[in-house]
């Protein structure tokens, strides 16, 4: 851990069951990892985060948009922050006190891969705050002039709408590159409850042009350190919390997109050293950014009618092995499909042909090895040690499962006499077969 990001006392444990005042659930209701670990895979995963070569985009653009004062050029700096290992304030931000946007003019922020490294492959767009007196803040009507690219970098924002095909850097023939790839409106989770109709008009209005574009919106609920009086303390609880959890179903609403578009955030605000649960939110939103940002990116594919052609050689960056399917991450639903106490299954069947049992467990982990190693169970103690695949309110780690088959492989090259028991055993296998088939599978 670099030395600008302070460190959690060991003693917590952001996984154990809570409750306090009714208010914390006892398990997550979104599953995201709280550690180190989880951390810098993030951090690796968004570092090497790239388009399609075949899309012809270098950077992609995504878009904040926002009330005054609710936290849009603080995400940046948050952002921003993680990627320097110490806490920025490249953006110029507001105070609480402030009635007027502190931003000004269009900013498409880089963000660089440490102080003298390479710029990642996204920008964060700033924009002026929305307000909701009218010719006051940014005005909606402009928007299409940034989501198709006419607008270019540090543009002063006049209330009054100054943006026409006749002021000087008008784009007039945009491609894609200069255009809006993903909009985020960036809501405050103490104000979700009292947003006027005003705001919402036009934060509707503005759903509108963007949606009908194709491109995808994500809302960014900030401030839920001040919204909970858990998350205050600790952020790691923000998906226990009962409280986040209303707000969030509540802003999705309001604003007309999915629940799962909505994402809380802290942003760095008074700190001086880096916060890792607080890096975790942030970069775990980014990420569904840029996802959302390679959708978008896919359909423009479709849609210039060129469509996805499969590249040569497939590319071994983080980003790509995360967004890739392959045989270890089959669920383990499927993995285990022969595997209940069934005397009919393939699995019993050579069971009992064999004489080495696959059931060793409910859950049928260590016979399934001692099948398929001719070794006792009892050589894999951790797969012993495990609880079912399946508890209520879980989902699977198919990392777990993916080490375990490393430990499997491992045992393989270790110990090559399995292999000669195996051949042993196939060979009485062979030989005694047509007195030994249970009669219902001959």
């Amino acid at each position: 851990m670099g030395s600008g990001v302070r460190k959690h006392s060991s003693s917590f444990n952001p996984k154990m069951s809570l409750l306090g005042g009714g208010s914390l659930l006892k398990s997550q209701w979104r599953n995201l990892a709280w550690d180190e670990k989880s951390r810098f895979e993030l951090i690796e995963t968004i570092r090497e985060y790239k388009p399609l070569a075949q899309v012809g985009v270098q950077q992609a653009r995504l878009l904040l948009l926002g009330h005054v004062n609710v936290g849009k050029s603080s995400f940046f700096n948050t952002i921003n922050s993680i990627f320097r290992n110490h806490v920025t304030a490249q953006a110029p931000v507001g105070s609480p006190r402030d009635q007027r946007s502190i931003t000004t003019k269009m900013r498409a922020y880089q963000v660089r891969n440490g102080r003298e490294g390479k710029d990642l492959n996204f920008k964060i767009v700033d924009t002026m705050g929305i307000e909701e007196e009218r010719r006051k803040g940014f005005d909606p009507t402009e928007l299409p002039y940034l989501l198709d690219g006419h607008v270019s970098d540090n543009h002063q924002f006049d209330p009054s709408g100054n943006i026409s095909p006749e002021m000087p850097g008008f784009q007039k023939l945009p491609k894609l590159p200069e255009k809006i790839h993903c909009c985020i409106f960036v809501i405050d989770a103490t104000s979700v409850s009292s947003l006027s109709d005003e705001l919402l008009n036009k934060l509707n209005d503005m759903r509108t042009k963007i949606t009908g574009r194709g491109i995808p919106i994500i809302v960014l609920m900030t401030k839920i350190d001040k919204a909970c009086d858990q998350t205050r303390g600790d952020v790691s609880l923000v998906y226990k919390s009962a409280t986040i959890q209303h707000l969030i179903a509540q802003t999705s609403s309001k604003i007309g997109v999915p629940v799962s578009h909505v994402l809380p955030v802290k942003n760095y605000t008074h700190e001086i050293e880096l916060d890792p649960w607080v890096d975790v939110l942030a970069l775990s939103a980014l990420q569904q950014m840029l996802r959302f940002t390679d959708n978008y990116f896919d359909e423009c594919l479709v849609t210039s009618g060129t469509g996805y052609v499969p590249p040569e050689k497939q590319s071994s960056d983080a980003w790509t092995r995360k967004a890739t399917l392959n045989g270890s991450s089959a669920p383990a639903q499927m993995k285990q499909a022969w595997s209940n106490n069934n005397a009919s299954t393939p699995t019993a069947v050579a069971g009992r042909i064999t004489g080495v049992s696959v059931h060793n467990t409910p859950s049928g982990r260590n016979g399934v090895m001692a099948g398929v190693l001719g070794t006792p169970a009892s050589k894999f103690p951790e797969a012993e040690k495990k609880p079912l695949l399946l508890e209520e309110n879980h989902v699977v780690e198919l990392d777990e499962e993916k080490e375990e088959k490393e430990r499997i492989d491992e045992d393989l090259v270790k110990k090559p006499e399995v292999e000669e028991i195996n051949q042993n055993k196939m060979a009485d296998f062979n030989e005694n077969l047509p007195n030994q088939i249970p009669q219902e599978v001959a």
